[in-house]
C-alpha cells in the first residue's frame, strides 16, 4: 500500500495510515527507533502518522479495512436522521456511495473473500455484494438493537450485538448457512461488545465491563464452539487480555497478535498469543498513540488493520499528524 501526503483543509477529514513494527527484517532486530522516518516495504520504522486520504465533509463515524487491504467500507452520517456507508477505493483514490437508506446505515463487516459486506440497516442486519451488483438483502430482522461486527474467516458465522435496556449488550452469532437461527454466544449483567473471531475460529475477543465500572470496558478472550447441531454456542473459558482499560480488539491474520486500543488514551496495544490448542497471552505492550473520530461503542470503531499488522489505518480528525514510537521485535527483550 502506498503512502501519500495529504494536507487537511476546513471541513475535510483525512484518513490516516501509521506504520507498525518489521515481520521479517533482522538488521533492525532489538533496536528502539524514534526518529522520524518512512514505511519500507522490508520494514516499518518509526515515524510519523501520515495522510492516506482526504475525504469530503461529513461526519464519519465508522470503517473497515478489506481483506485485501484495497478498499474501505466507511459510514457517513447525513445529517440527524441518515446515515450511509461509503466505499473508498485506495489505489484509486475514489469513494462511492455503497447504501441509501433512508435511515441509519452503519457498522460495515467485510466477508472473508471480501465480495460481500454485512451492516446494520435500523435494527436489522442485512448483506450486499461489494461490487453493487444486488440489492441488500435481509439476514435478520427484529425489534431488537443490533450492530454487526464481525465474520468468521470460513464465511459460516456473524457476529453481532444486541444492546438492552440499561446500557447492557450481549453478544450473539448468526449462522450464514442453513435456516439462519441466531444463537446467544454471551449474555451476563454486563455490557459485551466489539466481537472479533480469531483467524481460525476458535475463539472470540470482545470488550467488556465485567471487571470494572459500567463504561470502563477490558479486552477478553473466550473460546467459541457450535454443537453439530447448530443450536447451541459454548462460551468456554475466558482469559483477560487488557489491564488498565481496552477497547476494540483485531486479530493478526495469522491469530499470533491480539490488537486494541488502550483505556480511555486510545493507544493502540499488541498481545503475543501463542498458537496451538490451549489459549495463552502475552503481556500488552504499546505500540502507538493514535487519535481518531468517536466510533460506536458496541461495533467496530474508527480504525483498523492490515492483515500482517505491519499498518494500522483510522480516520483522523481534523488537524497535524502526530509522531510515534514503534518498540521492534518487544518479545525477545521481555526474555532478558
Amino acid at each position: 500500500m502506498v503512502l501519500s501526503n495529504c494536507s487537511t483543509t476546513a471541513g475535510q477529514l483525512p484518513a490516516i495510515e501509521a506504520c507498525a513494527r518489521p515481520m521479517n527484517s533482522s538488521a533492525v532486530r532489538g533496536r528502539l527507533l524514534s526518529s522520524s522516518g518512512t514505511c519500507s516495504r522490508k520494514y516499518a520504522i518509526s515515524g510519523r502518522i501520515k495522510s492516506l486520504h482526504r475525504l469530503g465533509p461529513g461526519d464519519y463515524q465508522g470503517m473497515a479495512l478489506s481483506p485485501d487491504g484495497t478498499r474501505v467500507a466507511l459510514t457517513k452520517r447525513s445529517g440527524s436522521l441518515a446515515s450511509n456507508i461509503w466505499m473508498l477505493d485506495l489505489s484509486r483514490e475514489t469513494s462511492t456511495r455503497f447504501t441509501f437508506a433512508s435511515e441509519h446505515d452503519t457498522d460495515p463487516v467485510w466477508s472473508p473473500e471480501g465480495d460481500r459486506i454485512a451492516f446494520t440497516s435500523g435494527n436489522d442486519l442485512y448483506q450486499k455484494p461489494a461490487s453493487s451488483a444486488k440489492d441488500a438483502e435481509a439476514m435478520l430482522k427484529s425489534s431488537e438493537v443490533k450492530h454487526a461486527t464481525n465474520w468468521s474467516r470460513d464465511g459460516r458465522f456473524l457476529l453481532y450485538t444486541v444492546v438492552r435496556p440499561g446500557a447492557n449488550a450481549d453478544i450473539w452469532v448468526l449462522p450464514m448457512v442453513g435456516d439462519r437461527k441466531p444463537v446467544s454466544f454471551l449474555a451476563t449483567e454486563f455490557a459485551e461488545r466489539q466481537a472479533h473471531f480469531s483467524p481460525d475460529g476458535h475463539w472470540v475477543a470482545y470488550a467488556s465491563d465485567a471487571a470494572g465500572p459500567r463504561g470502563h470496558p477490558e479486552i477478553y478472550v473466550r473460546s467459541f464452539s457450535m454443537e453439530p447441531a447448530g443450536t447451541v454456542v459454548k462460551a468456554g473459558g475466558q482469559w483477560q487480555i487488557s489491564s488498565g482499560g481496552g477497547f476494540e480488539p483485531r486479530w493478526r491474520g495469522d491469530g499470533r497478535e491480539l490488537y486494541y486500543r488502550s483505556y480511555p488514551d486510545g493507544r493502540v496495544m499488541a498481545v503475543e498469543i501463542a498458537g496451538g490448542p490451549t489459549f495463552r497471552a502475552g503481556k500488552p505492550q504499546p505500540l502507538a498513540p493514535m487519535a481518531v473520530v468517536r466510533g460506536s461503542v458496541y461495533s467496530g470503531g474508527p480504525w483498523d488493520s492490515t492483515a500482517d499488522g505491519k499498518r494500522f489505518l483510522a480516520l483522523a480528525p481534523q488537524g497535524g499528524t502526530e509522531p510515534f514510537t514503534v518498540v521492534l521485535n518487544w518479545q525477545a527483550g521481555l526474555k532478558k
